[in-house]
This record gives structure tokens, C-alpha cells and sequence, in this order.
């Protein structure tokens, strides 16, 4: 088996939720950082309670496209992101074989707007709601789909979560 061919065993959901609170913690301090940029240069948006129109547009593309950058661009150069590196897990294709090569870019991409969808509609009264309903959903399935535990993300992308080779195993960042 090659470096780019992680194992076929389903990630832990243990594992998986402590790598998705890792990179999430990394991604609230990007967003910090870009909130204050856009709430320093935009009239508007000093006051996150009535924040006008523009403001809210601009965050919203801004970290849809931050957040799906950070997600695609990670899981498709090294296998996973920073939290699932740290955690020895990787995105693998949903192909049931043993040695299921890596996702390839179109489904890490696919699955990553599944995931961030509700932050690109964050600005939409209602259509909002329902958006982040689909986000929570897709990371709450993976405890109910037995026994890969693939959440709706993954099945979007054709991807699934499992064991594989980490920072400390195969060098830099599993590859």
C-alpha cells in the first residue's frame, strides 16, 4: 500500500469529532480575524447586531470561501485536514476496497460545500435556517450510517472518513 492509499477501516466517530473541533477552533480565529478586517473597512458593519446588507454579503462570501478553501484545499493536497492529520485520519474514496486511493479534488470539493453551505446563506432570512439545518445534518448522519459512518457530506463527495497514515507516520503531513 502507498503512502496515498490510506486504510479502508471507518474512522472512529471519537476521532472524527475531535478532528472537526480541532479545525474548527483554527477556523473561528481565521473568521475572528476576517470579521474584524471586514468590520474595520466596511461602513456598517461595526455593530454585528445591525449590520447592513454589503457587510453581511461580505462576510458571508468571505468565510464561505475561506472556510471551503481550508476544507478543499487541505483534503485534496494532503488526504485531510489539519484536525484529521493531527488524529491519523484521512478522506478516502467511498470505494469499499481495500486501498481506496484518496479523493480526488472534485469530491473533497463537493463535499466541502455540503459542510459550509449554511455559511454562504448566513445573510438570507430563513433560507439560512434551512441551510444550516443541511450543514448539521451532514456532520449529525455520520453517527447513524452504519457501519462506514458516512454523513451526508461524505456520501455527496463519494468519500469516507478512515483510518490512515498521519504527520507522525509517513512524514510530511501522510504523504
Amino acid at each position: 500500500m502507498s503512502a496515498d492509499t490510506p486504510a479502508d477501516s471507518p474512522a472512529g466517530l471519537g476521532r472524527r469529532v475531535a478532528a472537526r473541533l480541532i479545525d474548527l477552533v483554527v477556523l473561528a480565529g481565521i473568521a475572528l480575524l476576517f470579521s474584524a478586517l471586514v468590520g474595520s473597512i466596511l461602513p456598517g458593519a461595526e455593530d454585528p447586531l445591525r449590520t447592513g446588507m454589503l457587510p453581511a454579503l461580505v462576510l458571508s462570501v468571505g468565510l464561505f470561501a475561506i472556510y471551503l478553501v481550508y476544507e478543499a484545499a487541505f483534503t485534496a493536497v494532503y488526504g485531510a485536514t489539519p484536525g484529521k492529520l493531527f488524529l491519523g485520519l484521512r478522506v478516502a474514496t467511498a470505494d469499499s476496497r481495500a486501498g481506496a486511493p484518496r479523493a480526488g479534488a472534485a469530491a473533497v470539493l463537493k463535499r466541502s460545500v455540503v459542510l459550509y453551505i449554511s455559511v454562504l446563506l448566513n445573510f438570507v432570512p430563513i433560507v439560512n435556517f434551512l441551510a444550516l439545518m443541511v450543514s448539521v445534518y451532514a456532520v449529525i448522519s455520520a453517527f447513524f450510517d452504519r457501519p462506514r459512518h458516512r454523513g451526508l457530506h461524505d456520501k455527496a463527495g463519494g468519500t469516507a472518513v478512515v483510518g490512515g497514515a498521519g504527520p507522525d507516520r509517513s512524514g510530511a503531513f501522510g504523504r
